[in-house]
């Protein structure tokens, strides 16, 4: 929640003789996450003054402690102020939310998981990984050092997140939002909600980041550099994929503007996930990250572009002095946001191009090609589907019959070739199917492609390394499905893991035996 000192808290403070000056500090101090800091302001403070009671609810939610915040929120005169209201109806829905929840204290890696659900809390190490990969890349290259113990809330669905956070819950299903930075903390859907999982660690760093803009700027830095920053960051945690821009930002922001699709920068509203569908958010997604890469130094050489590296950290710093955005970037770029639309907006035009048709993008077709492509696509989906059904029941060979001439007009389509790929290795063919799987021609990942592909380099004698690196992408993307956790848990003649990622794989492959799901493709 963005803290702006309502003027009603501070005529009450200072009428009650408060001490608006600490009672400021102590609101910076909260949205910092320099929580011990804000209590050590506020204790001494009268707590029946409701401009204090409503910093004190706000620490207590920053403390996971929604019970403590929605009684500070309950009094009348507390409720006369204007955030409070919202307030504890959020902190009331996250009372019911997170009864009964799990926590763990993951100390080796400085963070501390909430479940909902005590079925994940298998991901607890996972997290904790994750959480401080993305700390050293925040520290370096934004400049902010984030605090410990980091704090993770995983929910079981967007319900839950709705509840926890106060985004309607339409709104979360339309844009398909799996997590939010708030209250200090990330808050994030099970990776098992969606039926092949998501990319969470990406999405874990990438939540992480918008943590750190508050922390870094006192929550001062625009939308369009929030979300701008968090998608150019939410991979920079782990070594670099082909198919982390196998649809390219720029051309997704050409390409959208161009049909309209896009938003002034300034202009995006109070959250993209609020935005009336899930293409234009991803259209606006691509917008703001393929203007931050223009301006943060990363496309140095064109023309027009930032060539200064550091002008990230420049701006978090000059936010944090209190710059408004146009004040910012004159002093760290020399141009205010207008002056580097202009330049940009060009720029970015001129990258327009091709993109898969899984993008949805595409330009409108003739009534006959629509025609045409239903029929095939429908054709296709009737093939896939009996193919899954096949190999559900282990029909190897009929279901191959079915499968494999899907291959050559679906190439990098990670769930088509995911399936090929595993009836190839079912049939005894692991060259079949590593031929499949390249990560240069992927386009999305998917925790099932990962696990297909670990699969075969093992089985075809390829080097250890790969074949772990494509376990860890499957646990990035499906931690809780057989095929990633127990594949990875049950695979012969790998190097030995840490020993704490070896606990967290078994843990995985626990978890997810305890599920018992059907076979994928089984009814």
């Amino acid at each position: 929640m963005k803290r702006v000192l309502p003027l009603a808290l501070i005529l009450l403070a200072t009428t009650a003789h408060a001490g608006i000056d600490v009672l400021s500090q102590a609101g910076d101090a909260v949205t910092e996450i320099e929580l011990e800091k804000a209590k050590k302001l506020l204790d001494p403070l009268d707590a029946k003054i409701p401009g204090v009671a409503f910093e004190q609810a706000r620490l207590a939610m920053y403390h996971g402690d929604c019970d403590e915040a929605a009684k500070k929120l309950a009094p009348a005169n507390v409720q006369t102020l204007p955030d409070a209201g919202p307030l504890l109806n959020i902190a009331r829905d996250c009372m019911r939310a997170m009864a009964g929840t799990v926590t763990v204290k993951d100390e080796l890696h400085g963070v501390h998981v909430r479940f909902q659900d005590d079925a994940d809390a298998a991901l607890a190490s996972l997290i904790g990984e994750t959480v401080e990969k993305q700390r050293a890349v925040l520290a370096k290259e934004l400049g902010v050092e984030m605090p410990k113990p980091t704090r993770v809330d995983v929910v079981r669905d967007q319900f839950s997140l709705s509840a926890m956070t106060g985004l309607a819950y339409e709104a979360a299903r339309t844009t398909g939002t799996v997590a939010i930075a708030k209250w200090g903390r990330v808050i994030m859907i099970s990776p098992r909600a969606p039926s092949l999982g998501y990319a969470w660690r990406d999405t874990l760093a990438h939540e992480l980041t918008h943590l750190a803009l508050s922390r870094g700027t006192f929550d001062r830095a625009p939308l369009w550099l929030q979300e701008g920053v968090a998608k150019r960051q939410e991979t920079r945690w782990r070594a670099p994929l082909p198919s982390d821009d196998a649809v390219p930002a720029d051309v997704v922001a050409a390409v959208g503007l161009a049909k309209d699709l896009g938003k002034p920068l300034d202009g995006i509203g109070p959250s993209i996930a609020l935005l009336p569908s899930a293409k234009q958010a991803m259209v606006v997604y691509a917008e703001v990250t393929s203007f931050v890469r223009f301006i943060a130094g990363d496309r140095a050489g064109e023309p027009g572009a930032v060539t200064d590296k550091d002008t990230l950290p420049k701006l978090v710093k000059a936010y944090a002095k209190g710059l408004d955005t146009d004040k910012a970037l004159l002093e760290v770029t020399g141009k205010d946001l207008k002056a580097w639309d202009a330049v940009w907006r060009p720029w970015v035009a001129g990258k327009k191009g091709k993109l898969p048709p899984q993008v949805g993008l595409d330009d409108p077709k003739s009534k006959d090609a629509v025609k045409q492509e239903m029929k095939t696509e429908g054709d296709a989906r009737r093939a896939f589907r009996l193919g899954q059904l096949l190999l559900g029941r282990d029909h190897v060979k009929a279901a191959r019959l079915r499968l494999d001439p899907l291959a050559a007009a679906h190439v990098g389509d990670p769930l088509i070739n995911a399936f090929i790929a595993r009836a190839r290795l079912a049939d005894g063919d692991p060259d079949g199917a590593k031929a499949l799987l390249d990560p240069k021609t992927l386009i999305g990942d998917l925790g099932l492609w990962w696990s297909a592909r670990a699969t075969s380099l093992l089985a075809t004698g390829q080097p250890k390394a790969e074949v772990v690196d494509a376990w860890t992408h499957a646990i990035g993307h499906d931690p809780l499905s057989p095929d990633a956790a127990c594949g990875w848990a049950e695979a012969k003649g790998l190097p030995a893991l840490e020993s704490w990622l070896e606990t967290a794989v078994t843990g995985l492959c626990s978890a997810a035996r305890a599920r018992q799901l059907p076979k994928m493709g089984q009814d």
